[in-house]
């Protein structure tokens, strides 16, 4: 039995269970290092079984780090009087099917997503080599930019950037965002061409190995106003500050507040519209929550990230992001 499991085991019997099921297929890649579809995962207090479609019972047999059965019909016909604990993420269709079988469910979200906020050594690994690839791919990025190149054009260069470089995938649709499309966080990339004198923002991470990276750089193509670089400075010193905040034992608000603080002292409070971060690790969104509401308490071995951006509308918009891994005396910086 892994660690992973064992920990969640122990979670299993402090809330009085029989046993913990997930369809999650990212806590089902942390508990078997499997990434099994239509699958789910079922952990009693001694055992943990991996129940997936016959079609890819051998490739689960041979990789996962648990036993594995073949789905069928009358699986949970031996846990009829059991306390069984499940994630409020489960499809309806599956929940209504479950309550046939089993009498007694305990909701029992986020149990596996705490354990996955801590990383261990070999997840640290894994994510410090995809932030490796996925820096080599912004500098790659800013090598290529001139005008006349289209949003698309470079988002699709970037794909096949990070892939040719030892990248699974990309975390994400990556944000190629130019002139004022930079205003708009999410922004997807199209066919305006690059402009002399524009803010150019890119957005991208990659898959290594089942983790993801993350990371942000604006660029300047031509000559940059006094206003863009005045903003662009105070991204970087809010930054810095929430960076600096950032060790064990310090609430996630508290980094969030660190890069809102400054930003609205220097006259933007209403232009910095999002959380200054989140949780990275098996999925590019994940626990810990780095905002303004989240309670959340950093605990070594987390990686998060940390992204304060102002966005002028219809004009331009300014973000730094970096992936960052929380330590006993601070972080150290994943993406430089």
């Amino acid at each position: 039995m892994n660690l992973k499991t064992k920990n969640l085991q122990e979670k299993i019997v402090s809330k009085k269970l029989d046993g913990f099921i997930s369809f999650n297929p990212s806590n089902i890649f942390y508990l078997t290092g499997f990434g099994a579809e239509n699958s789910f995962i079922f952990i009693t207090r001694k055992n943990a079984t991996l129940v997936v479609p016959e079609l890819i019972y051998q490739s689960a047999k041979e990789n996962a780090n648990c036993s594995v059965e073949i789905a069928k019909e009358d699986f949970f016909d031996r846990y009829k009087n059991k306390k069984i604990g499940f994630e409020d993420t489960i499809q309806y269709c599956r929940f209504k099917k479950l309550r046939k079988k089993i009498k007694i469910f305990r909701d029992c979200s986020g149990f596996a997503e705490d354990l996955r906020a801590v990383k261990n050594e070999t997840e640290i690994s894994k994510i410090k080599t995809a932030c490796k690839i996925s820096q080599k791919a912004i500098e790659y990025a800013g090598k290529k930019l001139k005008a006349g190149i289209t949003e698309k054009e470079l988002a699709d260069e970037l794909e096949y950037f990070l892939r040719k470089n030892g990248a699974e995938k990309s975390a994400f649709d990556i944000i190629v965002a130019s002139g004022k499309n930079s205003a708009d966080p999410h922004h997807k990339p199209t066919n305006r061409k690059f402009q002399k004198n524009d803010v150019v923002l890119i957005d991208l991470g990659c898959v290594y190995d089942g983790y993801c990276s993350d990371l942000t750089r604006t660029f300047f193509l031509g000559k940059i106003s006094s206003k863009k670089k005045k903003i662009f400075e105070i991204v970087k010193s809010a930054q810095q500050k929430a960076i600096d905040t950032a060790k064990d034992g310090v609430k996630c608000e508290k980094i969030d507040f660190a890069a809102r603080d400054f930003i609205a002292k220097n006259g933007y409070k209403n232009f910095f519209i999002h959380g200054t971060g989140h949780g990275v690790g098996i999925d590019i969104h994940e626990e810990p929550s780095v905002s303004a509401k989240s309670e959340t308490v950093l605990k070594t071995g987390m990686v998060v990230t940390v992204e304060p951006g102002i966005y002028i509308p219809n004009k331009f918009g300014v973000r730094i992001e970096d992936t960052v891994l929380v330590t006993k005396s601070g972080c150290e910086v994943l993406t430089k």
